[in-house]
């Protein structure tokens, strides 16, 4: 095998879509370089194949990682590696895993732009601060094999998983990255991969199989135990026979005091039988979890056509899911002051103007007087992370985090606090932490309904569809007269197109809590989802009655439109934005009104402008938001700004291909752009994909595309 096969590597090489070196000097190429629309700022690693950039994407102002093959290796097979590369990364979508944005040939140099990731490989933090702990080990493994599962769902097999290829982002989450070894499963051939990790049945010539990459994660595994490799080897011929010895390498002899149950589990995974070891990622999920006495976390995974974020169409949604109070459940202790159970009341009715605000000055007040008090720090704690979760500022993370810490600091035996901070690191994308946390809870209180809430935010957050049903039932079972889990259920249900299923959830909620607005407005979208408008009209309606809200003066808003009262419309979204001037939605939706009113054209590009500045904020913390991506290309659309649209567009169509509500407005965008054959291709793909065809009806929009004869809207295929 010649030393400069691309199919073989040894270890370390250079990072690959780290933005900052593991060690050595930074090489900054100058500030002139560029490729294509993108800034070449540093180079951050480079391999015998390719060299990676932290670079300035001028269209969309972000940094972001950018791949480009190597001048000498310009032939067209290399050049065919790197697109390949780049779909397998596109293929595969999970919260462990660097996302692509696209690729393309600039200056005869073909490359792709993937996630701006700061951080550290995991090969650079062993070799700076050692092993990691047992915790730690058995953390990062469940994110790889959740990762790798992932890979294999798509049916791909990755074949260079290694400590190199693992980034630990700055704030705590593992990404899985280059996938330049990467083959569809049943086509691998030769031997590929890096030294020490190749499975020995590819050294004997077997095909690569599954169990190939369990090993290679068994071996990386090990070496964050250890800080050493199982076979210390370099060279092909040398793993090999190293491979063939009778003695198989034992991980307590490199770390003795590694707990016994999670060595069994990493020397299981690296077997030399491919037979003895676990035959998907499921099953060393399940394993790890086990070891560790984690929450099981089931190798059964169901596909289910997750609908892109809690925004539907052009429709607010108000969650209330990360329910705090009411007396079912309130975590205060018996006795509690008057201003503590004043502060529990205003939060159980956080719905109410300003009942939050009033909550936060009370528990603070509250800490004052007795700074050892815990219930106050966790009432504190679960304010402060209200406030984020209506208003979505940052800026209440941080206290929330530390009123949480304090009180656990005070008293380990109080529950609320580890709930809320596991939702704080589910938001965060730190699964791990959030696992931990919620396990904690758990383990104080098996029945704490909003354990189970959170647990089902945390699967939803992992992509583990047919475990966030089951563990939001356990909360409802657990504190059946809460209306929140019972919204909770129902948005679930929105979110996979069953909406007579939701509507039935969003009944109940809004009886129990009649004054409650939210559960009405829910009520609304999930009639609106049927194209029943006169009854989301009145539950829209009814929700503004017992509460002012944004959400809800938005959708009627959406309801007016479609009913071609765009001055009604423009109003009730002013109205809404008086209230929330901080949802981008709202200002798109008012746009959208401005633009169909006669002189209302100037007015609109304005507030698309608005819209386009708040929504791209949001995408900075959010990149892989479908959502939210396919409304930031539809406003930049808006504008006929093609530039910055189409990719944006073509991305949010490949994070959610299945969605219908993404897909249908992927469709309207190209059709404001002009681009006809690509407008009916993605709205006959959204009809076929379930959306309502009175939505196409009565787009104005789309009057053109409607008498198109390519297009039939009661086919559904062009």
């Amino acid at each position: 095998m010649p030393e400069d096969d691309p199919t073989l590597k040894e270890e370390p090489p250079e990072p690959t879509l780290s933005l900052r070196p593991d060690q050595g000097e930074v090489h900054y190429p100058g500030p002139v370089r560029a490729w294509g629309p993108f800034r070449l700022l540093e180079r951050v690693g480079r391999g015998s194949f390719g060299e990676v950039y932290r670079a300035y994407d001028t269209l969309l102002d972000r940094q972001v990682a950018l791949k480009l093959l190597l001048p000498e290796q310009l032939a067209a097979r290399d050049q065919n590696t790197v697109l390949r590369e780049a779909r397998a990364m596109a293929k595969v979508r999970h919260p462990n895993i660097v996302s692509v944005y696209g690729v393309a040939e600039h200056d005869g140099r073909p490359g792709f732009w993937s996630d701006f990731v700061n951080g550290q490989t995991l090969s650079a933090f062993v070799a700076q601060h050692g092993a990691f702990s047992a915790r730690e080990v058995a953390a990062i493994g469940l994110d790889l094999a959740q990762a790798l599962s992932a890979v294999h769902r798509a049916g791909l097999l990755h074949l260079d998983i290694k400590a190199s290829n693992v980034m630990r982002e700055s704030g705590g989450r593992i990404l899985l990255m280059d996938f330049g070894l990467t083959l569809e499963h049943g086509s691998a051939s030769g031997v590929r991969g890096t030294v020490p990790y190749i499975a020995p049945e590819i050294l004997r010539g077997e095909a690569a199989s599954q169990v190939s990459d369990i090993y290679s994660l068994g071996v990386l595994l090990y070496y964050l135990a250890s800080g050493r490799y199982p076979f210390r080897e370099t060279s092909v011929l040398a793993l090999k026979a190293a491979h063939e010895q009778v003695k198989w390498p034992r991980l307590p002899d490199d770390r003795p005091d590694l707990p016994e149950p999670l060595a069994r589990v990493i020397e299981t995974a690296m077997a030399a039988d491919p037979g003895k070891r676990y035959s998907t990622a499921g099953e060393l999920i399940s394993a790890l979890s086990h070891a560790t006495g984690a929450a099981v976390i089931h190798s059964t995974r169901v596909k289910t056509r997750w609908r892109g974020a809690w925004a539907l169409a052009a429709l607010l949604i108000a969650s209330g899911a990360a329910f705090y109070g009411s007396s079912l459940w309130r975590p205060g202790p018996k006795g509690a002051s008057p201003a503590m159970e004043q502060a529990e009341d205003l939060l159980e009715h956080y719905y109410k103007p300003g009942n939050v605000d009033n909550a936060i000055r009370l528990f603070q007040q509250a800490t004052q007087e007795d700074p050892k008090r815990a219930s106050a720090f966790a009432g504190l704690c679960r304010a402060h992370w209200r406030k984020y979760q209506d208003t979505h500022s940052t800026d209440s993370i941080e206290p929330a985090r530390q009123a949480c810490n304090r009180a656990i600091e005070l008293d380990r035996g109080i529950v609320s606090p580890h709930v809320t901070l596991a939702r704080i690191y589910t938001e965060q994308g730190k699964t791990d932490s959030a696992t931990e946390e919620l396990n904690a809870a758990v383990k104080i209180n098996g029945k704490n309904a909003d354990a189970y809430s959170a647990f089902a935010d945390l699967y939803r957050k992992e992509g583990r569809a047919a475990e966030v049903e089951p563990a939001i039932q356990k909360a409802i079972d657990f504190a059946p007269g809460a209306w929140p889990y019972l919204n909770q259920l129902g948005l679930f249900y929105l979110e996979a197109g069953r909406y007579t299923a939701a509507a039935q959830q969003f009944e109940q909620a809004a009886k129990l809590s009649p004054a409650n607005g939210r559960a009405w407005n829910n009520l609304g979208v999930s009639y609106q989802r049927q194209g029943q408008l006169e009854q989301a009209e009145a539950a829209y309606r009814k929700s503004l009655a017992v509460e002012p809200a944004s959400n809800a003066l938005s959708n009627l808003g959406n309801i007016l439109q479609f009913e071609g009262k765009n001055q009604e419309a423009a109003d009730v979204y002013r109205q809404a934005l008086r209230i929330n001037p901080s949802r981008y939605l709202t200002w798109g939706n008012l746009a959208s009104a401005l633009n169909r009113m006669p002189g209302g054209k100037a007015e609109a590009r304005e507030t698309y402008r608005k819209a386009i500045a708040m929504a791209q904020e949001a995408y900075t913390k959010t990149p892989d938001n479908a959502a939210l991506v396919s409304y930031l290309g539809s406003y930049y659309a808006a504008l006929d700004d093609a530039t910055a649209s189409i990719p944006l567009l073509r991305k949010a169509a490949a994070l959610e291909e299945d969605d219908p509500d993404i897909l249908y407005r992927v469709g309207e965008a190209y059709e404001l752009l002009g681009k006809r054959d690509d407008a009916l291709k993605w709205i006959t793909r959204a009809l076929v994909k379930g959306l309502p065809k009175q939505t196409i009806e009565r787009n104005p929009e789309l009057e053109n595309l409607r008498t198109d004869p390519k297009f039939s809207l009661q086919r559904g295929t062009p």
